[in-house]
C-alpha cells in the first residue's frame, strides 16, 4: 500500500473536519474555552488549516495552544518562572505538579519533537532534523507532514479533553 492510500480517511476536507470535530471539539455544537491568554477562536483556525490540508500549520498551531495553556497554569503561582523556560521544561513541570498525567506528558513531548524540525534550522541527518525524522519513521518525505498534522490534532484533543 502506498502512503497516500494509508490516509484515505483524511483525503477530503469533509473527512478531515469530521476527524477534528470528533477528536478536539465540534466548534458548532459545543461551548468551549481554555486558558492561556489565547483567543479560543484559534481552534477554528486549526480546524480550517486541517480542513484544507495545511498539516504543518496544524502542528505549529496545536503546540501554540498547548504551550500557552500549560504556561497559564503557572502564572501567578510560586512556579511562574516555569512559564517562560521553554516547552520541554514546561511539560516536565506540568507533569511534576500534576497539571497533566505522564501519558499526556509523553504525547506533548512527541508534539514538541515533531514541531522542532519545522521551526529550527538544522540540516543534514543529525538529531532533530527533518531528514532524521523521515529516516527514523521510515515515512515518505511528503507523508511525514500529513502524519504529523493528524497526530498533532489527536494530541491537542487529548490535551483539551484531559483538562
Amino acid at each position: 500500500m502506498n502512503w497516500v492510500e494509508k490516509y484515505r480517511d483524511f483525503d477530503s476536507p469533509r473527512k478531515r473536519v469530521s476527524y477534528f470535530r470528533s477528536h478536539v471539539v465540534n466548534l458548532h455544537r459545543e461551548s468551549w474555552a481554555f486558558s492561556g491568554g489565547i483567543d479560543p477562536a484559534i481552534l477554528a483556525e486549526i480546524e480550517e488549516s486541517f480542513k484544507h490540508g495545511n498539516f504543518v500549520a496544524c502542528v505549529l498551531l496545536c503546540q501554540l495552544v498547548v504551550e500557552h495553556s500549560l504556561a497559564h497554569s503557572f502564572v501567578l503561582t510560586e512556579q511562574e518562572a516555569i512559564a517562560t523556560k521553554g516547552f520541554a521544561k514546561l511539560i516536565a513541570a506540568a507533569a511534576e505538579h500534576s497539571v497533566i498525567d505522564s501519558d499526556l506528558a509523553d504525547q506533548l513531548t512527541s508534539l514538541r519533537k515533531m514541531r522542532n524540525p519545522y521551526v529550527h534550522p538544522k540540516f543534514g541527518e543529525g538529531s532533530g532534523t527533518y531528514i532524521r525524522r523521515v529516516l527514523d519513521t521510515k515515512m515518505d518525505y511528503n507523508e511525514l507532514p500529513v502524519a504529523d498534522g493528524i497526530e498533532a490534532i489527536r494530541i491537542l484533543g487529548n490535551f483539551i479533553n484531559q483538562r
